[in-house]
């Protein structure tokens, strides 16, 4: 992987993480049903990626 898209996935990776936090700080409950779902998410991406 190249450093640009390094780079660019470290940033969508704290930009998602920031987002999840802020909603999770207003709304608990909402903020954990968020994260489940990016970590699900990341998790199919994942391992769709390995093929």
């Amino acid at each position: 992987m190249s450093d640009e898209k390094k780079m660019v996935t470290a940033l969508v990776v704290v930009g998602v993480f920031a987002v999840v936090t802020y909603i999770a700080f207003v709304n608990p409950p909402l903020g954990v049903a968020i994260g489940a779902g990016v970590a699900v998410a990341t998790l199919v991406w994942r391992k769709l990626r390995e093929k």
